[in-house]
């Protein structure tokens, strides 16, 4: 009886260590998965970066151009600018560069592609916030009220229809319903 007992168990211990082994292989494999991907969006961030930079410098280029219209000065910070640029860059095969070429937009496509859910996602969640507005509170005669765009707090002393009338201490105004907010309700 114990014997089988053993047997069962280490069965079973043998078969929990087959399944966690398995687990672990297909964490590491998407671990190394997601690993490249960060790389690969690193490597477009960086590269994003590089260009908002440029476009930054050509724009201040253009600004001292416009206000000393010296076309010399602009055509040698524009030589420098592309020198400087240039000196960066490494000579690279037609056939690498095709390569490149391809990697670079498949990482944009995959990464457009995400940006393109979670845009759709935030603007559903958008959208439930503005379709679930505050109900509208049902005024009465006291109840301490604001128009929407202000900041000062009056008392209702009179509704009709449509209209309160609104104490605000020193004067009184008309105001429609629709444009007020609720500060305190009467007691």
């Amino acid at each position: 009886k114990e014997r089988s007992k053993l047997e069962k168990t280490e069965q079973s211990l043998k078969l929990n260590e087959k399944k966690k082994q398995s687990e672990a292989e297909k964490l590491e494999e998407i671990n190394t998965k997601i690993q490249k991907k960060l790389e690969s969006y690193q490597e477009l961030y960086d590269s994003n970066q590089r260009l908002i930079y440029l476009g930054q410098k050509l724009n201040d280029i253009a600004e001292k151009y416009f206000d000393n219209k010296k076309k010399r000065e602009l055509m040698d910070e524009l030589f420098k600018l592309v020198q400087i640029e240039n000196s960066k860059r490494k000579k690279v095969s037609a056939k690498e560069k095709k390569v490149q070429k391809t990697k670079e937009q498949k990482i944009i496509k995959e990464a457009e592609k995400t940006v393109k859910v979670i845009r759709q996602k935030k603007k559903a969640a958008k959208k439930k916030v503005e379709a679930a507005p505050k109900p509208k509170p049902v005024f009465k005669v006291g109840d301490r009220v604001r128009l929407q765009d202000g900041r000062a707090v009056g008392s209702i002393d009179k509704l009709e229809k449509n209209k309160a009338v609104i104490n605000y201490g020193m004067f009184t105004t008309n105001v429609s319903v629709e444009q007020l907010e609720l500060v305190e309700p009467s007691k």
